[in-house]
């Protein structure tokens, strides 16, 4: 169920959901840090559900001279009611064998809320890749419907974005035409429950998949890129533009241009105390 933080009744009605889905190399999670920090937005509460292994800690977002420190759970919802977006961000995985218990419960608590549209991002494992998908631009789209009557040519026009190549489904046909890329069904390797929450949305919201190829490690360029693609479409963050040659053109938002949470900071630990070599 969803706690709220503080004393008050929430109403997400017409707003825009990002769900990061926990997957390959915590792409999305890492993605989410970004918005929720750089917006500055505003922590709604959190999601208890049995599905979700239990974890408390530190405010991964606090300032870095902070003298408090507010507790953070496993799982946490916040909003901006400036942009009109809520975030969800999981920060463990599922009980083994419970994560279509949360799907449900999910899906049935963005009905309840009555967003306009999901945006659900995630990643999904390189070394699954087909040989098309090797080169060039490790972003993929896959969207529903009504996103597709909404936005789909300009993802593809003006974005420039490529959709999820389809997979032969099994068992595969004799002779499959390696270049048709909508034929087969989703493949999202190491996806999480993009795949079965997208499914789950198809016919009744509006949502999209945003995913990276990635491998595990240290994913922060896969992260900024996601983030970017994101604020692309939504038009959350204003960055300045540039003009060459006479053309607008729009500049490359760099890791720096995001607010980096103070988190980031431990991704691989502490320090190691270098007495111990003297």
């Amino acid at each position: 169920m969803f706690v709220p933080g503080d004393k008050k009744t929430y109403c997400f009605k017409d707003y825009i959901l990002i769900y990061p889905a926990v997957s390959v190399g915590n792409v999305a999670q890492l993605t989410a840090d970004l918005l929720i920090s750089t917006l500055t937005m505003h922590r709604a509460g959190h999601i208890q559900h049995p599905s979700i292994i239990p974890l408390v800690g530190g405010d991964p977002f606090a300032h870095p001279e902070a003298t408090g420190c507010k507790i953070v759970t496993a799982c946490e919802v916040y909003d901006s009611e400036e942009h009109k977006i809520v975030v969800i961000q999981q920060r463990s995985p599922f009980v083994k064998g419970k994560r279509g218990l949360y799907r449900q419960w999910l899906v049935n608590w963005i009905k309840e809320n009555q967003f306009k549209r999901v945006v659900i991002a995630t990643s999904s494992s390189a070394e699954e890749r087909v040989d098309r998908q090797l080169a060039g631009p490790q972003f993929r789209f896959v969207a529903s419907p009504q996103v597709e009557e909404m936005f789909g040519d300009m993802f593809r026009n003006f974005y420039e974005w490529k959709e999820l190549e389809r997979r032969p489904c099994f068992p595969a046909p004799a002779v499959v035409n390696s270049d048709d890329e909508n034929v087969g069904e989703l493949f999202i390797p190491g996806g999480g429950i993009s795949k079965s929450l997208f499914e789950d949305l198809y016919n009744e919201i509006p949502v999209a998949i945003c995913l990276m190829f990635c491998a595990e490690g240290d994913n922060v360029v896969e992260a900024v890129e996601l983030a970017n693609k994101l604020n692309k479409w939504l038009g959350l963050i204003l960055f300045h533009s540039r003009s060459i040659g006479g053309a607008d053109e729009e500049a490359i938002v760099k890791y720096t241009d995001w607010k980096i949470p103070v988190s980031w900071k431990l991704f691989f630990g502490s320090k190691f105390d270098q007495s111990l070599f003297h």
